[in-house]
């Protein structure tokens, strides 16, 4: 603990993702799943590169734990999929504008549709990040058995209780689950998880 408060923060950046690459890497592909995306694994190395460099840059990482760290990369992982995604629509665009109309058909296509799709980015990464959230909190408060089940039920949408039990083959899945769900209710308020995902990711709002 003494050498790790030793470490830049670049340094125990790369630390912990080296430390925890699958379950990070792991973490990432629900949430991309859930979006209906598929994982990639390129984008992923290149926003862990991203994300020292600018740590190093600006010299501090304002969350430090786990749970900022890996904050911080999916952040940066979905960030990079949006630039992408507006990369490649920019390159189909049509080439019959020229320098002296672009201005104005841009103006147009901005106000109509940039705002929308900037709104459904942020519900998109609210809602991505509310999972994230509620799973790092049952994973830091369960044992490995409680949050399998409960990430199971809650990530896959047609998994009923009695399918659980015969993926698992774990006994008292229902129980085990209710008991997730209940403490949750109990300690994870809608309010924690909007000012949480404010400190974070502000700076998209």
């Amino acid at each position: 603990m003494e050498q790790e408060s030793k470490l830049s923060d670049a340094e125990l950046f790369i630390k912990y993702i080296n430390d925890n690459y699958d379950k990070v890497g792991g973490t990432l592909k629900v949430l991309c799943a859930q979006r209906k995306q598929k994982f990639d694994e390129d984008a992923f190395h290149t926003c862990i590169i991203r994300c020292f460099d600018a740590i190093n840059k600006k010299g501090c990482l304002n969350d430090k734990s786990g749970y900022g760290i890996t904050s911080y990369l999916i952040r940066s992982y979905f960030n990079l999929i949006a630039e992408e995604k507006r990369a490649a629509r920019n390159k189909k665009r049509d080439e019959n504008y020229n320098s002296d109309n672009i201005g104005g058909v841009y103006e147009e296509y901005y106000n109509s549709n940039f705002t929308d799709e900037k709104e459904k980015i942020v519900s998109d990464l609210y809602k991505d990040f509310a999972v994230l959230y509620m799973l790092m909190v049952v994973e830091e408060n369960f044992d490995n058995e409680h949050f399998y089940l409960f990430k199971l039920k809650e990530l896959c949408k047609d998994m009923t209780y009695k399918k659980l039990q015969e993926k698992t083959q774990i006994k008292g899945v229902r129980q085990k689950v209710l008991e997730v769900k209940k403490y949750i209710q109990e300690n994870v308020k809608k309010e924690d998880i909007k000012k949480e995902f404010i400190n974070i990711y502000g700076d998209l709002l």
